[in-house]
């Protein structure tokens, strides 16, 4: 196991405990939409991995559990108890690694546009050449390349500033944190069975136009634990392109499913 690493933050709000995990090559200011539609009302924290945002970058070779322990030892410096935990793509893996080892802590969990499936064997190998073209070419490019395929196809044409925002937030990425993320999610396992797991509620949030983790990824389980939400205009960033839904989908599980 990898050394843990103190997380950056940012805090606000009173309220039930919502914790927000970014995705690959975001930072704390991906939720920033949904973090001030929520704060009224909830007790928010927005963390960065490590090697993104604030947060040190430490050398490749980490794995997805190792992140998720950075955010455990979090949850206990911080003594929070009950709380709801939300992960956007990579922040998702993440989450559900949390949800497999410290269930105890939870009160309920969400994957935003992202899967309990391990990679394909196509995506690995995408996975390594982004590792190559990272060393080779920098980070500035990659996220070039990258971004435009996470939003929707309406986004792209309609909505540049969205655009813009992700590229922003994606070259402030430490070189070590984007190379060790993509060897970690190339990695990782396939975690199905967390989310059967019928004591914890789950939300599962799609996006219709999301051609990174369509739906048949990410609504892979069902029962009266599950709550499936579809987000039909959204791509893989419904959290910047469609704040209002998701920040509500959110909102309501968590009102449902409060403890207090």
């Amino acid at each position: 196991m990898a050394n843990q690493v103190k997380l950056a933050y940012r805090e606000s709000g009173k309220g039930e405990t919502v914790l927000l995990i970014h995705g690959f090559c975001g930072n704390k200011d991906y939720w920033k939409e949904v973090e001030t539609r929520l704060s009224p009302s909830h007790h928010v924290f927005v963390l960065d991995m490590r090697g993104h945002g604030e947060t040190e970058a430490t050398d490749p070779g980490y794995s997805i559990h190792d992140m998720a322990e950075d955010v455990f030892a979090f949850i206990e410096e911080k003594g929070l108890r009950n709380l709801f935990v939300f992960g956007h793509s990579m922040g998702g893996y993440i989450t559900l690694d949390l949800a497999r080892n410290h269930p105890d802590v939870l009160a309920g969990y969400g994957l935003i546009h992202s899967t309990a499936y391990p990679d394909s064997e196509e995506a690995k190998k995408n996975r390594s050449a982004g590792v190559s073209k990272v060393i080779e070419q920098g980070v500035n490019l990659f996220v070039k390349e990258l971004v435009p395929n996470l939003v929707s196809e309406q986004t792209r044409e309609s909505n540049q500033g969205i655009i813009r925002k992700l590229f922003d937030i994606g070259i402030e990425t430490n070189p070590k944190g984007v190379i060790g993320a993509l060897k970690a999610m190339r990695n990782r396992e396939d975690l199905t069975s967390v989310l059967l797991d019928d004591r914890i509620p789950v939300l599962l949030v799609a996006g219709g136009q999301d051609k990174v983790v369509p739906q048949e990824k990410i609504f892979t389980a069902n029962g009266a634990h599950v709550t499936q939400t579809l987000i039909e205009e959204a791509g893989h960033m419904g959290i910047f392109e469609t704040p209002d839904e998701v920040s509500h989908a959110i909102a309501s599980f968590v009102g449902e499913h409060s403890k207090k």
